[in-house]
C-alpha cells in the first residue's frame, strides 16, 4: 500500500468518526434541553379532596431508603464530544490537505531538440515567430512548433520532405508548403506527450538531381 492509499483509508475513517461524533452530540443536546425543561416545570400530582382517606389503627412507619441513583453529567459528555468533533474534523481536513499534495501532478519532462544529418532546419512556434535556442529547452508536451528547412538559392527546388522521431522516410512527411518571407519549407506538429527527446531530420528536392543528401 502506498503513501497516498494509506492516507485516504485514514481520512476516510476520521470522517466516519467525525458523523458518528456530530450525530452522537446532536442527540445529547436534545437531551440537555429536554432535562432542562423537565427541571424548569416540575410535576405536581393533584389531588381529589372529596375522597376520604382511612388510615388503619396500628400504622406502622416503615423506612425505606432512597436510593441515590447517579445519572452522567450531560453537559460534562456534551464538552467530550464537542473536543472530539473538532478532533475529527482537522484530522479530515488535514487528510484531504495532504492526499491533494500528494496527487500534485508531474511536469512533463521538457523535450530535447536534435538535430540530425540535415542543415538549414528551423525552429518556429504556432504563429511563425523563431524560437531560439535558450526556448526551446522549453518547450513543452501538446504545444504546437513548425519545422522549417531552408532552400537553396539558384537551385530548382519544388518541394522538401522532414521527419521527427522516425528512421525511415514515408509519403506523408513530403511537403509543399512554402513561406516565401521565411524562405523555408514547413510542417506544422504537436509535440506528443511521451515524447522526451525530437530527433528531426529534414531534405529538398531538386527536379534535377532528386532527394539532395541521398
Amino acid at each position: 500500500m502506498d503513501a497516498i492509499s494509506f492516507l485516504s483509508s485514514i481520512n476516510k475513517l476520521s470522517v466516519f468518526a467525525f458523523l458518528i461524533t456530530f450525530g452522537v452530540l446532536i442527540y445529547e443536546l436534545r437531551q440537555f434541553k429536554k432535562d432542562q425543561r423537565y427541571r424548569a416545570k416540575p410535576k405536581i400530582p393533584k389531588f381529589d379532596q372529596s375522597t376520604t382517606l382511612r388510615l388503619p389503627q396500628a400504622t406502622a412507619l416503615v423506612l425505606n431508603k432512597k436510593k441515590k441513583i447517579t445519572k452522567a453529567n450531560n453537559f460534562v459528555i456534551i464538552v467530550i464530544l464537542v473536543v472530539l468533533l473538532i478532533v475529527f474534523g482537522l484530522a479530515a481536513f488535514f487528510g484531504f490537505s495532504k492526499i491533494s499534495s500528494k496527487t500534485t501532478p508531474v511536469k512533463e519532462p521538457m523535450p530535447q531538440i536534435n538535430f540530425i544529418a540535415s542543415k538549414g532546419i528551423k525552429i518556429y512556434d504556432g504563429q511563425f515567430n523563431p524560437i531560439s535556442d535558450t526556448k526551446i529547452s522549453k518547450l513543452v508536451p501538446g504545444g504546437e512548433i513548425i519545422i522549417g528547412v531552408e532552400t537553396i538559392k539558384d537551385i530548382d527546388i519544388d518541394r522538401a520532405r522532414i521527419r521527427v522521431n522516425k528512421n525511415k522516410w514515408e509519403s506523408q512527411d513530403i511537403t509543399v508548403d512554402f513561406d516565401s518571407e521565411k524562405n523555408v519549407y514547413y510542417i506544422r506538429y504537436i509535440i506528443a506527450s511521451d515524447e522526451s527527446k525530437l530527433k528531426i531530420e529534414a531534405q529538398l528536392h531538386s527536379v534535377t538531381d532528386g532527394w539532395l543528401g541521398d
